[in-house]
Order: structure tokens, then C-alpha cells, then sequence
């Protein structure tokens, strides 16, 4: 099937079933992104359906190898779907499981990473995925700016202290000049991209 054909396809079964993908808004800064990086390895928490996953596959370079994890069976397995009918096929690994586990048995090391699992753990999964970044790589994370709460002065419900608290802390790692420079995109529910100082 032609990976336009199954893209838009995902994108309706999103809607029907209530999973959350890339909005619209984002999906061209998506595309930019990754088509400007060119990654070879790149690596992604929060598969869901494959949908973002498989943008990264046509974008990235030509061939590169995409490694995705995700803890929820059902979308684990529409991913699979997915992807098995995309010509990138052999080209990405996808892990059923909690991403703070498989991520402590990465190996090798990735020139970009897309974060979109539970927003709560980005902090926990940088920590991880930080000695697996090449020279200069690239960590895009999603909803980091999560309902206007975690900037501003729109004070959170109770039930998204924690997640906002947490993702304030990830926004205070990836700010620190020493190791990454950061740039926060507000499209939809903001993206931040970073690059990693470390390595040199």
C-alpha cells in the first residue's frame, strides 16, 4: 500500500478510536524537522498506531533505522498493521513495554529522538537515552507546553500537577545551555527541539 494511502487511513482510525496522534498543525514542522536532520538511527517513545512513526521513516535518510516503543498492546498491534504494509518495513524495530525498561537495554546510539509517551516520564527517559545521543543529535518532544499549564500563568487541576511539575523539570534540563540548544515551538500543543552539546 502506498504510504499516503496508510497514513490517511491512520488518521481516521485515530479519530474513530480516540488516539492521540500529531495534530495537523504540527505534522509540517514535523516533516521540516526530521527532512532537515536527515537522521540515520532514531529513536521513538510512544509509537501509539505507527502513525508518527512512519513520517519518520519517510523523512528520515534513506534507508535509517528506526527503533519505537510502546506500552499499550492494542495500538502496539495496529502499529504493526500498519507498518507491515508501508515499503518501510524492514526498516523499523517496534517494542511492546514500559519505554524506562527497554530503554536500559538501547544499544548503539541515535542521531534523533522523538519523544511522545506519557509526558510525566520525559525527564526519567532523557536521563536514559542520554548516553545513546550522537554528536550534535536531535530530541524532539511533544506537549511539552501540555494545555497552556506548564508556561504562563494558568494554574493546572489537581489531576495535571504532577505531569506539569515534571515537565517543567524536562523544559529546565533541555534549557540548560551546557548541553542542549533548545528552541519551543507553540503549534498545537508545543514541540520543543533540542540539540545535544554533548559528545564533542
Amino acid at each position: 500500500m502506498e504510504i499516503k494511502e496508510i497514513l490517511n487511513e491512520q488518521r481516521i482510525y485515530a479519530v474513530l478510536n480516540k488516539v492521540p496522534i500529531l495534530r495537523e498543525s504540527e505534522v509540517h514542522l514535523f516533516e521540516e524537522l526530521i527532512g532537515l536532520y536527515r537522521p540515520n538511527r532514531v529513536l521513538e517513545v510512544g509509537t501509539a498506531i505507527g502513525y508518527s512513526t512512519l513520517l519518520l521513516a519517510k523523512h528520515a535518510a534513506p534507508g535509517a533505522e528506526i527503533v519505537s516503543i510502546e506500552l499499550d498492546e492494542k495500538r502496539h498491534g495496529m502499529a504493526q498493521y500498519y507498518i507491515g504494509q508501508s515499503p518501510y518495513k524492514e526498516n523499523i524495530s517496534l517494542h511492546l513495554g514500559d519505554a524506562n525498561e527497554v530503554l536500559t537495554h538501547l544499544e548503539g546510539s541515535f542521531d534523533l529522538v522523538f519523544l511522545d509517551g506519557p509526558k510525566g516520564q520525559y525527564g526519567k527517559q532523557l536521563e536514559l537515552i542520554l548516553p545513546h545521543l550522537a554528536p550534535q543529535a536531535v530530541v524532539l518532544a511533544d506537549n511539552v507546553l501540555f494545555r497552556g499549564y506548564v508556561r504562563g500563568d494558568k494554574e493546572a487541576p489537581h489531576r495535571y500537577k504532577t505531569i506539569v511539575k515534571r515537565l517543567r523539570e524536562f523544559l529546565a534540563v533541555v534549557e540548560d545551555k551546557t548541553k542542549f540548544n533548545t528552541t519551543i515551538y507553540p503549534l498545537g500543543d508545543g514541540m520543543s527541539v533540542s540539540i545535544w552539546k554533548g559528545n564533542k
